[in-house]
């Protein structure tokens, strides 16, 4: 099954980039900070930069930095609800950003299903209020054992939707990763991260990130 998915994902991206003209790709560097509160309640800080290599020609440009951070209650074992506001700084822009999330886990007999269902809200200097809702589906898997220990790979692969109310625009993702569990406390992950953007248009739009995201739990 996992193999079936995989050669689909190369295919998805493959398609899409060989079909579509306007391409660009890029470096998402991210660092994810946690700290339990209570036993339901988990306070979440991140930094996250996106630095352009590719746009209609090769140029390393630094694009944006967002500074998050989100309140997590987990309501039972498998459910939790996200509610966090993101400060985004884009080339002398400020914008500001709501986001609330409802996230389920489903524990499978070799892999976790992770569920998250989103609404956000996006505020901006002379532009009117953005709305945007979104879905995305995220399958885990330990590459030994069973579950996922201390110096461990594991494989992750997610697949999102993005609804823009205010464009009339969807857009889809679609993300590989390798992880590893450096110790109880840290993870790390990287691997592509390819968005499909104006999907209801007739010329969409490619953006392929290489991701690296650091994990770090107090």
């Amino acid at each position: 099954m996992m193999k079936r998915f995989l050669c689909v994902v190369a295919l998805f991206f493959g398609t899409n980039l060989l079909a579509q003209s306007e391409l660009s790709f890029g470096w998402l560097p991210k660092v994810n900070i946690s700290k339990k509160l209570n036993e339901n309640l988990k306070w979440v800080n991140s930094i996250e930069a996106r630095e352009d290599i590719y746009k209609e020609s090769f140029q390393f440009s630094h694009n944006l930095v967002d500074l998050s951070t989100i309140l997590s209650y987990r309501s039972d074992i498998n459910e939790s609800f996200n509610f966090g506001y993101i400060l985004r700084f884009r080339e002398g822009e400020t914008i500001h950003r709501l986001l609330q999330h409802y996230n389920r886990i489903q524990n499978l007999e070799t892999f976790k299903l992770a569920h998250r269902f989103g609404l956000e809200q996006f505020f901006q200097s002379d532009i009117k209020t953005q709305f945007r809702t979104r879905y995305r589906a995220t399958i885990q898997k330990a590459l030994s054992g069973e579950k996922v220990d201390v110096n461990e790979w594991y494989l992750k692969i997610s697949n999102e939707y993005l609804y823009h109310f205010n464009e009339k625009d969807l857009e889809i993702r679609l993300s590989p990763y390798l992880g590893y569990k450096l110790s109880k406390k840290d993870k790390i992950e990287f691997g592509l991260d390819y968005r499909l953007g104006k999907v209801l248009e007739t010329e969409h739009k490619n953006n392929l990130w290489f991701r690296t995201t650091w994990y770090i739990s107090l």
